[in-house]
C-alpha cells in the first residue's frame, strides 16, 4: 500500500499529502466512524495551487453555526466572504483588495481580538502608511465590516464587534450641475452610445450605474414605468425606485441592454464621456453624475414638489417604498416630474446654438463670394 507524506499544510481537519513518487496532490482527512483515511484529488502538482483549493473547498464547505468571537478565525469569515459574495460582485477588485489588506494586517488573529480599539487605530495607520486617502481606508475597513455583517446575518459568527471607521472630510459633489447649452454642446460631440445614456439619464435622473446596467426587461411600455432595482438585485441606502417614463423615452423601445458599444455590453461610460467632454470644450467638474444633478435641479425649476422630486431620485422618505408598489396603478404618480424630464431630454438633444450660428457665418460667407 502506497504511504502519504506528513500534514504539510492544514485547514481544520483537512489537510494535503502526497502519495511517494507522486506529484500530485489530496485533500485528505480521517474518518473516525470508518476509521480509515480519506482522500480526494485536488487535479494538480502544484503546492500553492493545492493550497488554494483546499482552503477555497474548506471556505465553502464549513458552515459554522453561531460561532463565538473568540473561536472564530477572522481569516475565514474573510475568505469565506469573498468566495461566495465579493468575487461576483461588480465591485469584485474592490472587495478583493480590502480583503488582502485586511488578511495582510491581522493574519491568523481571532474575530474577538477587533476589540481592542488600539489594534484597530494600528490597522489604520498600516493603510495610511501605503498613502491611501481616508475614503480609500474606510472603504477597505467597509470591506471587513461588510464579511463580519455577513456572517451574522447568516447565524454563522455571534454578534460582530464595533469596526471603527477614520475621519474624512465631506465628500465633493460628484460633478457639478451643467446647463442647458452645456448638455447641448456634450449631446452634439457624445458617440451614439454615450448619445443614449444621457438621454436616459436626463430623463430618469437616476444613478449613473442604474442606466449603464439597465435592461429592456425593467422596462414596462403599457404601464409606462421603469424599474430602476433589476430582480435579484439586493436593493441598499442607495434606492433604486420605480419611476415613470417620460414620452420622449417612451419612444425609444428597445431589446436587452440599453446601453450598447459594438454590440455589447458597457462597463463603463468614462472614456466617451471625457472624450466627449473634452470635444465640447467643457470642464473636468462635469462628470456623468453631473447629468442626475442637473435633471435635479431642473425638476425643482418646473415646479415639482420636493417630495416628488425625493422619490424620483430614490431618497429614502417613510411611505415611499410602499408607495412605489402603486405606481402602475395611479397615473398621477410621479407624473409632473416625468414631464418636467421629458422636456429636459428634449431640450438637451436640440442642436447647440454655438454651432448653429457658425454654421450661419460660414454659409453667410460662401453666399458673399463672387462668382467664379
Amino acid at each position: 500500500m502506497a504511504r502519504y507524506s506528513k500534514k504539510l499544510f492544514q485547514c481544520g481537519d483537512f489537510w494535503l499529502s502526497q502519495r511517494e513518487r507522486s506529484p500530485a496532490w489530496y485533500r485528505t482527512s480521517y474518518d473516525a466512524k470508518a476509521r480509515r483515511t480519506v482522500r480526494v484529488s485536488l487535479g494538480t502538482e502544484s503546492l500553492e495551487r493545492a493550497k488554494e483549493a483546499l482552503t477555497e473547498w474548506y471556505l465553502l464547505n464549513r458552515k459554522p453555526v453561531d460561532e463565538k468571537p473568540q473561536d472564530a478565525i477572522l481569516a475565514d469569515v474573510l475568505r469565506r466572504y469573498y468566495t461566495e459574495h465579493g468575487s461576483k460582485s461588480r465591485s469584485k477588485d474592490q472587495a478583493r483588495v480590502g480583503v488582502n489588506h485586511w488578511l495582510d494586517f491581522w493574519e491568523t488573529a481571532t474575530v474577538a481580538e477587533l476589540r481592542d480599539v488600539k489594534r484597530q487605530e494600528e490597522f489604520h495607520a498600516y493603510l495610511f502608511k501605503r498613502k491611501l486617502t481616508p475614503s480609500s481606508v474606510n472603504r477597505i475597513i467597509g470591506v471587513g465590516k461588510s464579511a463580519l455583517n455577513r456572517a451574522w446575518k447568516r447565524g454563522e459568527l455571534q454578534q460582530p464587534p464595533y469596526i471603527a471607521r477614520v475621519k474624512e472630510k465631506a465628500a465633493a459633489p460628484r460633478g457639478r450641475p451643467m446647463t442647458v447649452e452645456e448638455l447641448q454642446q456634450l449631446y452634439h460631440h457624445a458617440s451614439p452610445h454615450l448619445k443614449t445614456f444621457i438621454r436616459w439619464m436626463l430623463g430618469t435622473a437616476a444613478r449613473p450605474e442604474a442606466i449603464v446596467t439597465l435592461d429592456s426587461s425593467q422596462v414596462s411600455w403599457t404601464s409606462r414605468t421603469i424599474k430602476l432595482n433589476p430582480d435579484g438585485r439586493v436593493e441598499t441606502k442607495k434606492r433604486r425606485p420605480v419611476i415613470r417614463l417620460p414620452e420622449p423615452l417612451h419612444k425609444e423601445r428597445f431589446e436587452g441592454l440599453l446601453v450598447k458599444y459594438k454590440g455589447e455590453a458597457v462597463g463603463s461610460i468614462k472614456t466617451a464621456w471625457n472624450a466627449a467632454r473634452e470635444r465640447a470644450g467643457l470642464d473636468e467638474a462635469c462628470k456623468p453624475y453631473s447629468l442626475r444633478h442637473t435633471a435635479s435641479k431642473w425638476m425643482r425649476k418646473h415646479g415639482v414638489s420636493m417630495d416628488e422630486v425625493g422619490q424620483q431620485l430614490g431618497h429614502r422618505e417613510k411611505g415611499v417604498a410602499v408607495t412605489a408598489i402603486y405606481t402602475a396603478d395611479d397615473p398621477a404618480y410621479l407624473r409632473k416630474a416625468a414631464k418636467a424630464l421629458g422636456a429636459l431630454v428634449v431640450e438637451a438633444t436640440k442642436p447647440p446654438k454655438v454651432v448653429a450660428t457658425h454654421l450661419r457665418a460660414t454659409k453667410k460667407k460662401v453666399a458673399e463670394l463672387p462668382a467664379p
